[in-house]
């Protein structure tokens, strides 16, 4: 899942909602950042042994890409802003949804490493606003952020934290029943980051 490896490392950022996100507002947040991302190809799997791959159009539009997913399809997308590889992963898992966006590292050195530092927080940060926007936290149940994260969804909040990797920072959406996350500290309401 969060695991598909790009190049170097992958900087993660994992989300389970209970709706799919809007793929036309995604890509209108990241326009709004000032990025113009670039999609290179399109593919979908049956499942996670890559059986049934198929190769979708560039140009697919969400609608297409929301109906691989409604009919059990995997699909990944991938592309590049700028100069930084990156891998869109969109997986319905009976009634949540999955996404995941992995980041190459490659040219972001400072995202290399599983550390909260003056350099990598203020990229934590922006993304953590963005999850936690109107018309994203609605919908938000938690995710994940990290380099090389592995997390799987189970009904229970404290089994997905007890069973993930490489978590630096939870951010818990609609999700009240996390009060305390051992080996994190709450940072400010719905967010935790990984201890000293």
């Amino acid at each position: 899942m969060a695991g598909v490896n790009l190049v170097s490392a992958n900087f993660n950022i994992v989300m389970f909602t209970k709706s799919k996100i809007n793929l036309n507002r995604l890509l209108g947040v990241v326009h709004e950042k000032g990025f113009n991302p670039l999609f290179t190809k399109i593919k979908s799997v049956g499942n996670w042994d890559f059986e049934d791959l198929q190769i979708h159009k560039q140009e697919s539009d969400p609608a297409e890409i929301n109906m691989l997913m409604d009919s059990g399809r995997i699909t990944l997308i991938f592309g590049a802003v700028q100069s930084i590889k990156f891998v869109v992963i969109l997986n319905k898992l009976e009634t949540i949804y999955e996404t995941s966006i992995s980041f190459d590292t490659k040219n972001m050195d400072y995202l290399d490493n599983n550390t909260l530092n003056d350099k990598s927080r203020p990229v934590y940060d922006e993304i953590t606003s963005i999850l936690l926007r109107s018309g994203m936290v609605n919908d938000l149940l938690i995710s994940a952020l990290g380099v090389e994260v592995i997390v799987d969804y189970i009904d229970n909040f404290n089994k997905i934290i007890l069973n993930s990797h490489n978590v630096m920072r939870w951010v818990g959406g609609i999700e009240k029943d996390i009060s305390e996350i051992k080996g994190y500290k709450q940072v400010s309401a719905g967010i935790w980051d990984k201890a000293d």
